[in-house]
């Protein structure tokens, strides 16, 4: 099966970015930045852009699921010829604020189209029935994604569902050793790569507890091990080489959960926030 999914070519090139080897990367960054002007050139032309070889080139594309050079500037031109795909700048400038605000919101819109594009059906209905089950929801997270994690607990709290959040990595680790097979851990990381997270679901497997993984990296070592992987899509690369700091659309994949899991028993979840923003009501002028 292909790697590439239809209309979602440069998100899979970001999703795939860390397992990209130097000189691959080295496309990649060029790729994302002028995909514009990609459609328009040869082998030789890209790989004298990105100091690379053509060999290099071809890899790359194989990389991502395609068959060859020819068949990424297909799938590339589709892509932006699609009537709904539109292209913005990227240029951030101070001295035209208006203009920048505009070029983020326009990536950021389009971060959270392409997150939803990007989520699995039967991987939800997965998740629901897992969490719908459960005995306690166990959200995990480090650094940028902690409180998109804070955020996860207390919404599932609101419709009766039991979730727990620690901001220390020695507390995360030490409930870890206490998850049992009704229990079910939601790891957020942006890159997939966290060693704490990993640690933590390597001790959820052994403790028979179910997984599940939101990351922007789908062969990330935290998806790969995870019983159900989330995919949620940054353009941050844009803007920031090597770093990712968006919380928006994992926070969305999280929204999406919550709002879907409310359905299920939609009265008892009206219920239950009913009561929660009664209670809260006393801590309010």
């Amino acid at each position: 099966m292909s790697t590439v999914k239809e209309n979602n070519l440069l998100n899979t090139v970001n999703s795939m970015y860390p397992t990209l080897h130097e000189a691959e990367r080295k496309v990649a960054d060029y790729v994302i930045k002028e995909y514009f002007n990609v459609i328009d050139m040869s082998v030789s032309e890209l790989s004298e852009q990105c100091e690379v070889s053509e060999a290099t080139i071809v890899r790359f594309c194989k990389r991502i699921g395609l068959k060859g050079f020819h068949h990424f500037k297909i799938t590339l031109a589709r892509e932006i010829n699609s009537s709904e795909k539109k292209t913005y700048s990227t240029t951030i400038n101070l001295d035209n604020i208006e203009e920048s605000i505009q070029n983020i919101f326009a990536y950021k819109i389009d971060e959270l189209k392409q997150t939803a594009s990007f989520l699995e059906p039967q991987a939800v209905r997965k998740c629901l029935d897992m969490i719908g089950k459960s005995s306690i929801v166990h959200f995990v997270a480090a650094g940028n994604s902690i409180p998109a994690a804070l955020d996860g607990a207390y919404k599932f709290n609101q419709i009766g569902i039991r979730s727990i959040v620690n901001t220390t990595p020695e507390m995360q680790v030490s409930l870890a050793h206490s998850l049992t097979e009704n229990d079910v851990v939601i790891g957020i990381s942006n890159s997939g790569n966290s060693k704490l997270l990993l640690q933590i679901f390597e001790m959820a497997k052994k403790r028979k507890a179910s997984t599940i993984s939101i990351t922007n990296h789908f062969k990330s070592p935290l998806s790969r091990i995870s019983d159900v992987q989330l995919t949620s899509i940054t353009n941050e690369k844009l803007f920031f080489k090597e770093f990712s700091f968006s919380r928006v659309p994992a926070i969305s994949v999280i929204d999406t959960l919550f709002i879907l899991l409310s359905r299920v028993n939609i009265n008892s979840s009206f219920e239950s926030i009913s009561d929660l923003e009664q209670t809260l009501s006393d801590y309010k002028y």
